[in-house]
């Protein structure tokens, strides 16, 4: 991910949801389980949620969604944002 374009990719389209599913803390998971990058949001808990609420806000939070493209509504990658 040398590239904002690239960056987008793992968001929106091809990789859609990809960052989301790796950053995600378990809470938007039938399991609970967190993605396999959250512990790497920072060094404990707390850094860790205000890590992941940057990349939400980027995103933008109803645009969090953890599906593959094929399986996004229309309404869903909409509401995705990447924020320069």
């Amino acid at each position: 991910m040398g590239t904002y374009a690239s960056l987008v990719a793992f968001v929106g389209w091809p990789d859609s949801g990809a960052l989301m599913r790796r950053l995600d803390d378990g809470s938007n998971t039938k399991d609970g389980k967190p993605g396999n990058m959250y512990r790497n949001l920072g060094a404990d808990e707390p850094e860790r949620q205000k890590n992941l609420a940057l990349f939400k806000a980027w995103v933008g939070e109803k645009g969090w969604v953890l599906k593959h493209f094929d399986e996004l509504t229309r309404e869903e990658l909409g509401r995705m944002r990447v924020a320069e």
